[in-house]
């Protein structure tokens, strides 16, 4: 596939992902806290480029490192985890409720001179953060990351 084909695919990913967002955003306003809760939801995410790396900033507080996973496949980079809601049993309704719990998934589109063995993972103060190196060469498929903890 050519260059202009690939970055046409994803130039639709991300205004697609946008879109969800936006539509995420219309629903929570028109129903009820209870029926978002359980909704599939998307930590705010901060990607950008300096001259040697590539880094990820996802802003995910109340986890721990185990409910969380990155994964790198071809040219994507996939963060999926679960924040678990605290229960409260004296709570007998909410006034208002922009909290985010349940299952999440951030699919990162990267380009192809990054180096999928120098990936670096690490999760503190509720900010996950992942830096990956770039360089000239082959791409690879898929690859696991570890999470250092902060």
């Amino acid at each position: 596939m050519d260059d202009f084909k690939k970055d046409f695919i994803k130039d639709v990913r991300h205004i697609q992902e946008e879109m969800d967002l936006l539509f995420d955003h219309f629903y929570k306003m028109r129903h009820s806290p209870v029926l978002t809760s359980k909704r599939l939801w998307r930590p705010p995410t901060d990607v950008f480029e300096k001259e040697n790396e590539v880094i990820i900033l996802l802003e995910i507080a109340g986890m721990k490192q185990k409910d969380f996973s990155i994964t790198l496949s071809d040219d994507i980079l996939i963060v999926k985890g679960e924040r678990k809601e605290k229960a409260e049993p004296s709570i007998t309704g909410y006034r208002n409720k922009e909290i985010n719990f349940g299952m999440f998934e951030r699919n990162i589109y990267l380009p192809e001179n990054i180096d999928p063995d120098e990936i670096v993972a690490a999760y503190k103060e509720g900010f996950l953060e992942i830096t990956i190196k770039k360089r000239k060469g082959k791409k690879v498929k898929a690859k696991e990351i570890e999470i250092e903890e902060g």
